[in-house]
């Protein structure tokens, strides 16, 4: 089929719409928030890249807008019918990219894309699953079987005269507007692997941030992974040979951002920012910025091997790197064996984790749950394991046949059963048989590793090893971790503040409900809402209290006692006066306990322990001095969580400040 295309005197104006897909929840509703916390990286570099473009004489008396949407955010949603009606007419092209779309985005991209289509507009689809699964199963993979295939969700999308886009933009987007504008344009575009050198650099458009609780730029320095993990799609579509942006273009970005912003924080989202081989350039440059007084810091993506390329994790300090993600993937050898990550020694994981740990740089390390050998007991192990080899922040994946990885293409090729519905495969849903486990089992295993890792223990450990400039950034990332994957089930990487459910944004496919029992089902969510919030404000109340005013407690007990100790050197009986008065402070004082601003928990704690231990008991009468003990310390629960929330608003307000 041949698509529409207006002759090029009649086309005056172009509007652009970028929109990065969100998917659907297991009950058919747009996953969407009220305010964003990760953008995408895509969405900036197609803004960059189409302004460049946009710039060629061949557009020259072309009048042109570009719209970026993240359809997760709820501000940035888009209704089709009404954009159409706003934007389209005789003389205007609306043109719609949906970028960097994945595989459990898939099924809501195509959703949009044939609403859009329908409504009169060039559609361009992208992103990891187009670009993976074309090369591996229609394209072919150089050491590997293919059976040259389109995949069957893609051919029905080019069926339609929806433009399908494999491989990354630079080079021929400019062609691909041109052929969209002023002549036919094709269903099938390869825009390959360019060389990156002087690409535009991403940028976010003016406002952009004003739906995201953070202000967090982003950039790729670096495309490209040398090695040839089983389960990654990456080196599919990003090839295993390091193409890299020129490091003086970056560090001149970074001043002229810091113009724009006081105290730039950037995630440098390379996914292996290590195996950069200008590395050394790009980290000196950062490192020369820090001492002209700009305070930039960063957080990217590295391998378990940069440890040994000489300097590189101080060079990543010196930079104003504060964490580093890094793709641990499973404690056991022959795991990572299998896996083909053999790059991996987990016997050297505590000395790693100690050298970044020694720079003040927090370690994210990246878990898969689901490997063949693994087992709900094996699991739990592995959890422990990892705390205690100084893991900071972890997050859980389940092993998933994400289209594009090498794990896709076998079990294509054996005919094992996978899910078809691509809308689950998000690494939050299993979606192919596992050896030792149901499905069951395995997603109950996933959900019990999150708890398991973050408890209060550990996250009072992290605490205490960060940098004190780094606390209350740390704090809030451990509070939203907790939060995202235990009361949203959500990754926190893509999740956002306050859940909205959308009665109209339901999938097509879901099975229709009354918007009686829609209202209905969101009162039972909030009160589930509510549960979660004063069970994490309870744990985190805990983890504050630990690290920020107990401290504070035992300085003033140490003060106390050095002063007293001075004071009653010869006089004994000063001194057991004063012991008599120490001893009742600790067992009494509930006002300065209250109140006071070394507050802890400790006693209220064993309060409410020992009260608990009377069960049936509390319903005697003669128990009645328990029940008016109750209350005062009830009163201080209450001041207590008052105390947190204000303190709550100090770690938002200071965030990584």
């Amino acid at each position: 089929m041949i698509l529409a295309a207006n002759p090029k005197p009649q086309l005056k104006r172009l509007v652009i719409l970028f929109i990065k897909p969100s998917k659907y929840d297991d009950d058919g509703y747009l996953v969407q928030f009220r305010k964003g916390v990760l953008p995408s990286n895509s969405i900036f570099t197609m803004n960059s890249v189409t302004r460049a473009a946009l710039q060629h004489p061949d557009f020259r008396e072309l009048n042109y807008q570009i719209i970026v949407k993240d359809e997760s955010v709820w501000a940035q949603n888009v209704e089709v019918e009404a954009f159409m009606a706003e934007h389209q007419n005789l003389e205007t092209k609306v043109v719609v990219g949906l970028v960097a779309v994945q595989t459990n985005q898939f099924p809501r991209a195509t959703d949009l894309a044939r609403a859009f289509k329908n409504a009169g507009a060039i559609v361009v689809v992208g992103g990891f699953h187009v670009s993976g699964s074309i090369t591996m199963l229609y394209d072919g993979k150089d050491g590997y079987p293919c059976p040259h295939v389109m995949p069957p969700e893609i051919q029905a999308l080019i069926d339609e005269d929806i433009v399908i886009f494999h491989g990354e933009a630079e080079d021929v987007w400019k062609d691909t507007l041109y052929d969209i504008c002023f002549g036919t344009p094709k269903l099938l575009y390869r825009g390959g692997r360019p060389d990156i050198r002087t690409a535009p650099m991403p940028e976010h458009p003016i406002g952009y941030f004003r739906d995201f609780v953070t202000t967090m730029d982003t950039v790729d320095l670096n495309r490209g992974c040398p090695f040839t993990c089983d389960f990654c799609s990456i080196i599919t579509v990003s090839g295993n040979k390091s193409r890299a942006r020129d490091p003086a273009l970056f560090v001149n970005h970074i001043r002229m951002l810091a113009r724009k912003e006081p105290n730039p924080f950037m995630f440098i989202v390379d996914d292996n920012f290590a195996r950069n081989l200008e590395w050394r350039e790009v980290l000196s440059g950062l490192a020369k910025l820090r001492r002209e007084g700009i305070n930039f810091r960063f957080m990217t993506e590295v391998d378990l091997a940069c440890w040994k390329l000489p300097g590189f994790i101080e060079a990543l300090a010196k930079a104003g790197c504060i964490e580093v993600f890094m793709g641990v993937e499973s404690v056991n050898q022959r795991t990572l064996n299998d896996a083909d990550k053999r790059q991996n020694h987990p016997s050297e994981y505590p000395k790693i984790f100690a050298k970044f740990h020694a720079e003040g740089i927090t370690v994210h390390a990246g878990y898969i749950i689901g490997f063949p050998n693994d087992t709900p007991e094996s699991i739990r192990e592995d959890v422990e394991t990892l705390q205690r080899m100084g893991v900071d922040i972890a997050s859980f994946f389940i092993l998933t046949d994400i289209p594009g990885s090498i794990v896709h293409l076998r079990d294509y090729l054996a005919g094992v059963p996978m899910d078809p519905d691509l809308n689950n495969y998000d690494s939050f849903h299993p979606t192919s048989p596992h050896p030792r486990m149901t499905k069951g089992e395995l997603f109950k295993a996933f959900q019990v590793a999150w708890t398991q890792f973050y408890t209060k223990h550990q996250m009072v450990e992290v605490l205490k090893r960060t940098l004190p400039q780094e606390y209350f950034g740390t704090f809030r990332k451990l509070l939203w971790y907790v939060w995202s994957a235990v009361a949203e089930k959500t990754h926190p990487m893509i999740a956002g503040a306050y859940r909205i459910r959308n009665f109209k944004n339901r999938r097509p496919s879901a099975l229709a409900i009354s918007y009686a029992r829609h209202a209905l089902n969101e009162v039972k969510r909030h009160l589930y809402y509510l549960g979660w919030f004063l069970r994490i404000m309870y744990l985190f109340q805990g983890v504050y209290f630990e690290t920020r005013w107990l401290p504070k407690l035992a300085k003033r007990y140490k003060d106390l006692g050095d002063w007293r100790e001075a004071f009653t050197k010869h006089q004994a009986t000063i001194q057991e006066f004063g012991r008599i008065w120490n001893e009742r402070f600790a067992k009494s004082h509930w006002f300065s306990r209250t109140f006071g601003r070394a507050a802890h928990r400790k006693w209220l704690d064993d309060f409410w322990k020992a009260y608990a231990s009377r069960k049936w008991r509390l319903l005697l009468p003669y128990e009645w001095p328990w029940h008016v003990r109750a209350v005062p310390h009830a009163v201080t629960d209450v001041v207590y969580f008052v105390r947190f929330l204000s303190a709550l608003v100090l770690v938002a307000v200071k965030g990584n400040s």
